[in-house]
C-alpha cells in the first residue's frame, strides 16, 4: 500500500464513526420531537436532495481547483458548521426548519467529500490490491459503526442530544487534520491528472454510462438496492423497533449494533476471500442479492425482538460481501482518470431515485405499516439479482477498464 493510503485509511474510518452518531442523534430528536415516521424521514431525504446536487457540481469543481486543496477546504467548512450546529444544537431542537438547513449544508459538503475520497481509493493502491483495499475500508469501517451505534443510543439516553453531538464534532476535527496529511501527500496525483487527461465536464460521467454497458448494469442494480436500502434508514427501523417489537431507542441501538457486528464478521470473511470474491464478482453479487432477499421478508414478517438480532447479524456478511464485489465491479469498468466523473453520475442516479423511495417508504410506514415496508424491499433486492445475471451476459465481451497507480 502507498504511504498516503494510510491517512486516507483513518480518515474514511473516522467519517463513518462520525456520520453513525451525527444521524443517530438527529434523527432522534425529531422522532421524539414529531412522533411521525414521514418527519423523520425528511432529513435522510435531504442527505440525498444535497448529495444529489453535489454529485452534480463536483466534476466542475475538480476541473478548476486541485484536488488535495479541494479536499482539505471542503473538509475545514464541514467541520465548522459541525462545531456551529454542536455550539446551538440545544437552541435548534425547538426551531426544526433551522436544524435542517444546518443538516442539508452539512450534507451537502458530505457529499463532495466522499465522491472525492471513493474516487482516489483506485489511485492510491495497484490494480491487484484493490479488493483486498476495498476489504480492509469496510472492514474497518463498520467495526467503528458498531461502537457508533452501540454507544449513541446509550449516550443519547445518558448524556443528552448536545454533548453526544459535539464528540462527533470533535471527531471532526481529528478528520481534518488526517485529511491535512492525505493532501500534502497527494500532489502528484492531481500534477499527473492536468498534465495527461483533458479537463472533462460534467456531462462526461452521463456519456461513460450510455456508452459503457457494465456500468450501466452494476448502476441499475444499485438502484435497485438503493430503493431497498431506504428502508434501513434510522427513522423507519425505529418505528420497527417500537411498533412492531415493542422495544425502544435503546433496542433500536442494539439492532444497529448486531447488523454492524454481522458487517463487521463479513469484513473479516470478505478480506480472507478477497482474491476468490474479485474472481467471481458476478456470483458473489447474484447470490448475495438472493439472499438479501429472503432475509429481507423474513426480517419484516417478523415479531421476536431475539430473532430481528439474529436476522441484523446474518445480513452483515452478505450485505459486506455484495457491498465489496459491487464496488470492485464499478471501479474496475471505468479508467481510473474518469472515476471521478463515474461516481458523480452513479451517486446523482442513486440519490435521486433514494430521495423519492424515502418520501413513499415513509408513507407507506405511516400508512400501510412498516412490515410492509420490508416486504417491498426483499422484491427489490430480488431485481438487484435478476440484474446481476443480465450483467455476466456482457461482462465477458467488455475489456476492463486500465488500472494505473499515480503515485
Amino acid at each position: 500500500m502507498n504511504i498516503a493510503f494510510y491517512p486516507y485509511w483513518a480518515a474514511k474510518t473516522l467519517l463513518s464513526l462520525i456520520n453513525v452518531i451525527y444521524i443517530m442523534v438527529i434523527t432522534t430528536l425529531i422522532y421524539s420531537h414529531t412522533g411521525s415516521v414521514l418527519y423523520a424521514a425528511m432529513f435522510p431525504l435531504i442527505q440525498i436532495i444535497t448529495h444529489i446536487t453535489a454529485g452534480f457540481t463536483l466534476p466542475l469543481l475538480v476541473n478548476h481547483f486541485p484536488f488535495s486543496k479541494l479536499l482539505i477546504r471542503i473538509s475545514i467548512a464541514k467541520t465548522f458548521i459541525m462545531t456551529c450546529v454542536a455550539i446551538s444544537l440545544s437552541h435548534l431542537i425547538s426551531q426544526l426548519p433551522l436544524l435542517l438547513i444546518g443538516m442539508a449544508v452539512l450534507s451537502f459538503l458530505n457529499g463532495w467529500e466522499s465522491l472525492l475520497l471513493n474516487a482516489l481509493t483506485p489511485q492510491l493502491v495497484q490494480r491487484e490490491d484493490l479488493a483486498k483495499a476495498n476489504s480492509l475500508l469496510i472492514f474497518s469501517n463498520q467495526t467503528v459503526t458498531i461502537v457508533g451505534y452501540a454507544m449513541t443510543g446509550f449516550a443519547v439516553m445518558n448524556w443528552g442530544a448536545s454533548q453526544t453531538f459535539w464528540a462527533a464534532t470533535c471527531l471532526s476535527w481529528t478528520v481534518l487534520i488526517f485529511q491535512i496529511a492525505l493532501g500534502s501527500l497527494t500532489r502528484g496525483i492531481e500534477q499527473s491528472q492536468e498534465s495527461d487527461v483533458p479537463r472533462h465536464e460534467w456531462r462526461e460521467g452521463w456519456s461513460m454510462l450510455r456508452k459503457n454497458p457494465t456500468l450501466r448494469l452494476i448502476t441499475l442494480m444499485d438502484i435497485a438496492q438503493a430503493l431497498a436500502g431506504s428502508i434501513w434508514i434510522g427513522a423507519i427501523t425505529l418505528a420497527f423497533a417500537k411498533e412492531v417489537l415493542a422495544r425502544g431507542e435503546g433496542w433500536w441501538g442494539l439492532m444497529n449494533s448486531s447488523y454492524a457486528v454481522g458487517t463487521m464478521l463479513g469484513g473479516m470473511l470478505a478480506l480472507a476471500l478477497a482474491k476468490r470474491i474479485r474472481k467471481h464478482l458476478i456470483a458473489s453479487m447474484t447470490m448475495c442479492s438472493l439472499l438479501l432477499s429472503m432475509l429481507t421478508i423474513v426480517y419484516g414478517i417478523n415479531n421476536l425482538p431475539w430473532l430481528a438480532l439474529v436476522l441484523c447479524i446474518i445480513m452483515g456478511p452478505v450485505h459486506q460481501i455484495r457491498n465489496l464485489a459491487q464496488q470492485t465491479a464499478l471501479q474496475n469498468s471505468v479508467p481510473v482518470e474518469s472515476l471521478t466523473q463515474g461516481y458523480a453520475t452513479h451517486g446523482v442516479l442513486i440519490s435521486t431515485v433514494t430521495s423519492v423511495s424515502i418520501v413513499i417508504f415513509g408513507l407507506a410506514a405511516d400508512q400501510l405499516g412498516v412490515q410492509w415496508v420490508y416486504l417491498i424491499g426483499g422484491a427489490l433486492f430480488l431485481a438487484s439479482a435478476i440484474c446481476s445475471l443480465l450483467l455476466g451476459t456482457v461482462h465477458r465481451s467488455q475489456p476492463i477498464a486500465k488500472h494505473t497507480k499515480n503515485m
